[in-house]
């Protein structure tokens, strides 16, 4: 099986809507081949620092380590793979190997370890019938840490569940899960055929006005939390006068002078060079209005 057809271990954290860099929409869209899977330079150092995670492993805790380059899968659902990145020798264990960046240290403090990769490495013991996954991370290629992961059998069991839908009741359908909001900057890649036809809701138009009525609502909410904070940093602002900073028992403020150059644009366009140096990008805006002197309840 082809990956856009497979759920594997890095799919789970998304799927279950616990994973802070992919949504279900997005995971959805790069499996239909209808978004193009990025691979960042992180990735792909990653990867290639996988083997110097495991020997640092072996160093630090005296246990030997192998590449099992075994496809296991989930015996009812085939198509729920994993792919384990090391066998420890000798026993029934396993050993996933990570690097990460020194500002996601704080991640890794005492006990912690990063929600995604526990769902990760319980998936891989689910699937391998194993009761204990290590964890080793390379932290600003400056610092290692090691962790212990136990097989929690109901956790596994709820993500098998959530697996199954989204593979049985999307994937394998050209029905999309439901967008949030971290999917808003990638919808218009989606839907980038957008066309000039106005779509007219009369079934669902119940169910989108009261969504419409929700934003609105929330719209109002959000200027008035924003004229509250401002009024309170007015406030603030007039308690400083002339200083740049102020300090309290609790608390340390800045209101600091801060100079930036931009873009004189009108000077651009006066000096007529403004579109030798405009790009133009192709957007889709949303906007909402409401109709006036129609029933609207």
């Amino acid at each position: 099986m082809q990956r856009s057809e497979i759920i594997g271990g890095s799919d789970i954290a998304a799927i279950v809507g616990v994973s802070r860099y992919k949504t279900p929409l997005q995971l959805w869209a790069e499996k239909k081949g209808i978004l193009k899977r990025e691979t960042t330079e992180a990735m792909e150092l990653g990867t290639e620092l996988e083997g110097f995670v495991a020997k640092k492993f072996e160093k630090v805790t005296g246990l030997v380590v192998r590449r099992d380059r075994k496809e296991f899968k989930h015996k009812e659902y085939p198509y729920l793979v994993g792919h384990i990145d090391r066998r420890i020798v000798g026993q029934n264990e396993l050993l996933e190997c990570k690097t990460t960046s020194a500002w996601k240290a704080k991640e890794w403090v005492d006990d912690e370890i990063p929600e995604e990769y526990i769902l990760q490495v319980n998936w891989y013991l689910g699937l391998t019938g194993m009761e204990k996954g290590y964890i080793a991370c390379l932290i600003g290629g400056q610092k290692f840490i090691w962790k212990v992961i136990h097989f929690d059998q109901e956790l596994y069991e709820a993500c098998v569940k959530s697996a199954v839908d989204f593979y049985e009741n999307y994937l394998t359908k050209d029905n999309p899960p439901v967008a949030v909001a971290d999917d808003n900057p990638i919808l218009a890649e989606i839907y980038k055929d957008s066309g000039m036809a106005m779509a007219v809701y009369e079934g669902d138009a119940p169910e989108i006005n009261k969504m419409l009525d929700e934003r609105e609502l929330l719209s109002l909410h959000i200027r008035n939390l924003e004229k509250q904070k401002g009024d309170i940093e007015a406030k603030i602002k007039q308690f400083l006068g002339e200083n740049n900073a102020g300090e309290t028992d609790k608390y340390r403020f800045y209101w600091k002078e801060t100079r930036k150059k931009v873009i004189d644009y009108n000077r651009l366009k006066e000096d007529k060079i403004f579109e030798d140096y405009a790009k133009e990008i192709i957007y889709r805006n949303f906007r909402i209005y409401k109709k006036k002197g129609e029933n609207n309840g």
